[in-house]
């Protein structure tokens, strides 16, 4: 019964759903980021429509309105301060760290774990197969095909999972950041 749920959890399927789970999470939190992207592009547009409109009424009543335009420079002034704390915050939420070592560690975390993930399975394998005197070893062939089943089974979940998550989360064409 156990084995059935380990092998049941530890099945390719299972690996294939966790990775695309990881790459939708991915692709959950990037819709976000262009969320927060048109939200700001938005309030930009919002922000020069309503400088030009200042500016223009500003301009017509220039000539008997100094105080007038003295607010009016005053609201574009905070207009301008809003705009620029809003740009820096979507900045922040997109800088690398600027260590180059580190930057270069977690650009190659998931290339590293897949390969590390395919050379373990192979060589679990091959240890796998001397120790039971390869396909025609002295353990019996029930007992060899399960624990060649279930060794197989646990390396496909970690292959699948993390070629699944890992190719599932690369950004498309359409969504590469401009």
């Amino acid at each position: 019964m156990l084995g059935e749920i380990v092998g049941i959890l530890s099945s390719s399927e299972v690996g294939a759903i966790v990775g695309l789970f990881g790459s939708w999470l991915t692709k959950r939190e990037e819709r976000r980021n262009f969320e927060l992207k048109y939200d700001f592009d938005v309030k930009m547009a919002e922000i020069r429509k309503s400088e030009a409109e200042l500016e223009f009424n500003h301009e017509l009543a220039l000539a008997d309105k100094h105080l007038e335009r003295a607010e009016l420079e005053g609201e574009i002034q905070g207009d301008v301060e809003e705009m620029t704390a809003f740009r820096e915050g979507l900045k922040e939420q997109q800088v690398m760290y600027k260590i180059k070592f580190v930057d270069a560690i977690r650009g190659l975390m998931r290339p590293l774990i897949t390969v590390y993930l395919l050379v373990v399975g192979t060589v679990i394998t091959i240890k796998l197969s001397a120790l039971v005197g390869g396909i025609d070893g002295a353990m019996d062939a029930v007992e060899m095909t399960a624990m060649y089943k279930v060794t197989i089974a646990q390396v496909m979940f970690l292959l699948t999972t993390a070629v699944t998550w890992w190719f599932g989360s690369r950004p498309s064409s359409l969504r590469k950041p401009s």
